[in-house]
């Protein structure tokens, strides 16, 4: 019957939501992967890695869209509406901030990036994997001991870049930097703690739908 099928199409699978948004994390843990060649590249690479992070970015875009638009015409969803789109932005800024902060380094045409800023890069993927780890794990109630864990891990990896910004702050308002290299630097350093503060805000996120969930 035609209302049969009309229902049908209402209410999708409760699958489809959660592969949706594990399809939106892996690809925030490929764009991670790229961005963190940047940590060892050198500046005449920059700008080749930070244009493949952009194309990975519109992917996620498109992504994020698609899950908004079925979002959009379902009744019935697996978990609450506002947290599905919530998590799904939150999983999109991950990407937006290591693109912008590629940006950054190529619109600044740094000559090199600093030992912590090799290092934050490195921090920001590592924490971006482990999202997408998550967010695969959402959907799963019997491995949500495992889901905690990570989320141990990245807020560990988000207070190892706090500690590396302002050390590296400091340095950079201790050591009598020219002004503009000062601002150079600090608007990358900035771009970068968003980067992994980002991946932290997720799981804040996934957090709050297992705990409203269970």
């Amino acid at each position: 019957m035609l209302l049969d099928r009309l229902v049908k199409l209402l209410l999708p699978k409760e699958d489809t939501f959660f592969a949706q948004l594990t399809a939106v994390g892996r690809c925030a843990a490929r764009g991670a992967d790229c961005f963190a060649r940047l940590a060892d590249a050198p500046p005449d690479q920059f700008e080749t890695i930070a244009a493949e992070l952009r194309a990975i970015e519109h992917e996620g875009d498109q992504l994020a869209h698609a899950l908004y638009d079925d979002l959009d015409q379902s009744f019935v969803t697996p978990i609450d509406r506002e947290d599905l789109h919530d998590l799904t932005s939150a999983l999109d800024d991950v990407l937006d901030q290591m693109e912008e902060c590629a940006g950054f380094i190529v619109i600044y045409r740094l000559g090199k990036l600093t030992p912590a800023m090799q290092a934050m890069i490195r921090l920001a993927r590592d924490a971006a994997v482990e999202v997408g780890d998550c967010v695969a794990l959402l959907g799963d109630p019997k491995r949500h001991e495992e889901l905690q864990r990570k989320f141990v891990r990245v807020h560990e990896l988000e207070n190892q870049g706090d500690e590396l910004y302002r050390a590296e702050v400091g340095r950079l308002f201790g050591d009598g930097l020219d002004p503009i290299e000062l601002i150079r630097e600090k608007e990358v350093l900035d771009a970068l703690e968003a980067s992994i503060d980002a991946c932290d805000t997720v799981c804040d996120r996934i957090r709050s739908v297992v705990v409203k969930n269970s």
